[in-house]
């Protein structure tokens, strides 16, 4: 049922039908009569040549018609929202397959943007990664702009082709002329005339017809190229850094794992699709060739699932070596993690240690200054009383003899001793 259903939805589509049948109720409107002018019956049905060249130029108009409306059909779609709005802070790309099922089953007949995110989204999907994604979607816009060149095949065929049927007609309109001219009968001339007629005629049609199909073309052309940018830039700003990247010492296994597990899905769907399609043939066959049949399928189901068997193992050999390669670095990397760890740290404990000895010698330098500062008290003191009981130039001079006595001592250390002028000092009276 399927099947009849895309063959009704491609001939559907089909610029063949479309135009078949369009040049068919333009023949038939003037073979009723209805159409009865003169000069379209001439150089549009007057003769089958151009009856040939008509129904290829309704042929090409159907296809670019078609073309025109598909194109404005995807670029009223444009503005729907096509994926969900990316989370702040990126999306994970495991993510990547809930999206692309979210647009829909795939179809041969699907936009250009709905197309585009899901290739584009297999990528993620295939890799388990958004790098390359950008990349990805530049190719995806070229490949897109060659199949919009090649969707016009059929067009620059008809276009070529329908000078080449006028020239056609041409060359049998000179035959027929120069056939009908008789040296004997010189007076049937209008045969003569009739067949240039046909040349001229169908030259005239086909330069005409191809140059209305050219300059339609130029137009659809130009407005699929409009579809084709604006679709890139909905496609870049839906998916251009919506994806978080993985850390590099994981990526790798990561990969791997993802990529073991789309080989296992993609086995999946074959052998599926491979079992339905011996189901299939087992009900259509019957008797001996049936049974043939079934055996065959048992066959391929077990070369295949042997096959797949071994595959998957080299795959999982392969990951496991992958994954003790990253554990055995990222060990290393741990190791040398502490070894630095501890040399800081001895580090900081040196550092301690000094700071403690520092903040000792502060302390007693703090003592000595407390003590500097008492016995400039004391001093004070002494001085005071001694000014009060009058006998303070007795004990300044006792003082001076002291010091100088004492620098006497110390001259053999100390080159230049310094002097102190007891007498500058000044002297308090008693009140």
């Amino acid at each position: 049922m399927t099947y009849f259903r895309d063959f009704a939805a491609v001939l559907f589509r089909s610029p063949l039908l479309w135009g078949g049948a369009g040049a068919f109720c333009f023949f038939a409107l003037i073979r009723t009569g209805v159409i009865t002018h003169a000069g379209t019956i001439r150089y549009l049905a007057g003769h089958w040549v151009e009856y040939v060249e008509t129904a290829m130029f309704a042929v090409g108009l159907s296809a670019l018609a078609l073309k025109w409306l598909d194109v404005r059909r995807q670029a009223s779609g444009l503005d729907d929202d096509h994926l969900a709005a990316a989370p702040e802070g990126g999306q994970d790309p495991a993510e990547a397959a809930e999206l692309q099922r979210s647009l829909g089953e795939e179809r041969a007949d699907a936009p250009y943007l709905t197309r585009r995110l899901r290739e584009a989204l297999d990528l993620v999907v295939r890799t388990g990664s958004a790098d390359g994604l950008e990349d990805h979607l530049k190719y995806l816009s070229d490949l897109d702009v060659s199949r919009a060149a090649q969707s016009y095949a059929l067009v620059r065929f008809v276009i070529w082709a329908i000078p080449i049927m006028g020239f056609l007609g041409t060359v049998i309109g000179i035959t027929e002329a120069i056939a009908n001219l008789s040296p004997t009968q010189l007076e049937n001339i209008s045969a003569v005339v009739a067949g240039l007629g046909v040349a001229f005629d169908t030259t005239a049609t086909a330069l005409a017809l191809s140059m209305v199909l050219m300059l339609v073309q130029f137009f659809c052309d130009r407005s699929e190229q409009s579809l084709l940018g604006a679709v890139d830039d909905v496609a870049w700003e839906s998916l251009a850094g919506r994806f978080r990247g993985e850390p590099e010492q994981e990526s790798t296994a990561l990969a791997m794992a993802r990529l073991s597990e789309a080989v296992s899905r993609s086995s999946e769907q074959l052998l599926s699709a491979q079992e339905r399609a011996w189901k299939m043939l087992e009900e259509a066959a019957a008797g001996s060739l049936a049974r043939a049949v079934a055996s065959s399928g048992d066959e391929l189901r077990s070369a295949l699932s042997d096959s797949l068997g071994s595959t998957l193992e080299q795959w999982g050999d392969s990951l496991a070596r992958a994954h003790a390669h990253v554990t055995s670095q990222r060990e290393d990397r741990w190791a040398r993690a502490a070894e630095a760890l501890a040399t800081t740290v001895a580090g900081f404990e040196d550092h301690r240690r000094a700071l403690a000895d520092q903040s000792a010698l502060l302390e007693r330098v703090v003592g000595a200054t407390r003590d500097v500062a008492q016995l400039e008290r004391t001093l004070e003191g002494n001085l005071t009383a001694l000014t009060a009981t009058g006998r303070f130039d007795e004990t300044l001079a006792t003082l001076s003899a002291a010091v100088q006595l004492l620098a006497g001592r110390v001259a053999d250390t100390a080159p230049e001793p310094r002097r102190v002028d007891l007498h500058a000092l000044p002297r308090r009276r008693a009140a």
